[in-house]
């Protein structure tokens, strides 16, 4: 029998004193892909910012292989890599050195390169990221992904503002790290066709 890798139990968030989603209750295993689903405002975010341990939940707890996060913080956060949704990038700065910047690598470092040309970006490494569009932007951001080493992606609305090429680029590494059983946990509001996708629905709390 497989042994969840991430366990929700009983996990609500406050605000202003009140739930802001009725508790979740969820397991999560090698190769799933989850799509957090809920209306906007409805804690998405926020949800994604307990899991990555940003914020502590006001009711529940999460266990990474059956063991609280917050009790074995160095090894999950070593394990994760989080793409928010807002674009996180130095204007200052080139393709290149941003990247280098938010994945905590040397620029010379091959993998960086790889990563812009798997992103369809590497005619842009020398170009300073405020000359880039917004759905450039974007793939530079989720190119830090492909950097990373960690089994576990937590995004937030990933597919925002990404054309036709890039939406199918991201779901095809969505898929690929699903078959080589790593996780993908992302909000969205967008519905993507994504092969055996469970769904964490979040629903108001009733007062």
């Amino acid at each position: 029998m497989d042994t969840a890798i991430l366990s929700l139990k009983n996990l609500t968030f406050y605000r202003n004193e009140k739930p802001i989603f009725e508790p979740i209750t969820f397991d999560v295993f090698q190769g799933d892909v989850v799509h957090v689903k809920g209306k906007n405002g409805s804690g998405k975010t926020t949800l994604l910012r307990m899991l990555i341990g940003a914020l502590h939940p006001s009711e529940g707890n999460i266990e990474y292989n059956h063991i609280e996060i917050n009790r074995t913080r160095f090894e999950y956060l070593s394990n994760l890599v989080y793409v928010g949704h807002k674009v996180a990038l130095k204007s200052s700065l080139t393709a290149l050195e941003n990247l280098a910047w938010i994945s905590g690598r040397d620029k010379k470092c091959e993998s960086l390169i790889k990563a812009l040309e798997d992103m369809g970006l590497s005619e842009k490494k020398n170009v300073l990221c405020s000359e880039l569009s917004v759905g450039q932007q974007r793939k530079l951001t989720l190119a830090r992904i492909l950097v990373s080493d960690a089994k576990i992606w937590f995004l937030d609305e990933p597919f925002n503002t990404l054309d036709s090429d890039g939406f199918t680029l991201l779901r095809d590494l969505i898929e690929a790290h699903k078959n080589n059983q790593g996780i993908v946990v992302y909000a969205s509001h967008q519905n993507v066709s994504i092969s055996d996708v469970k769904t964490i629905q979040l629903e108001k709390a009733i007062p």
